[in-house]
């Protein structure tokens, strides 16, 4: 194993690596490109996966929206359906359409069986 040589830095050494651009390989960072590099993965697919998590949100509240309205929609329908259920109601219905049929004078005879 070789052992590495450590140098002294002085502020000038660190100027002149600044101003060349070999700051870098100065304090030894390109031992850990293979990590940086890999970090610099990992933050793209978290601002990614936000992305999507946020997409995903938005859909869900414009859905929520729209079942909000379908609801109200259908409490209405279900309002205008039990009311125009009651034997009033369908009695003046026929009768504004002039139709024939009426409520029936006696009551429903059951016939039996033996």
């Amino acid at each position: 194993m070789a052992k590495e040589k450590k140098r002294k830095v002085s502020i000038i050494t660190v100027i002149k690596s600044l101003l060349s651009g070999k700051i870098l390989l100065l304090l030894g960072v390109d031992r850990l490109l293979p990590y940086i590099l890999f970090l610099f993965m990992l933050g793209w697919v978290n601002i990614f996966l936000n992305y999507r998590i946020e997409q995903t949100l938005a859909k869900v509240e414009k859905n929520n929206e729209i079942l909000e309205q379908y609801r109200n929609d259908y409490a209405v329908k279900r309002y205008e359906f039990v009311n125009a259920s009651t034997k009033s109601t369908i009695k003046d219905m026929l009768e504004e359409r002039g139709s024939e049929v009426t409520v029936p004078q006696k009551p429903a005879v059951k016939i039996k069986t033996r």
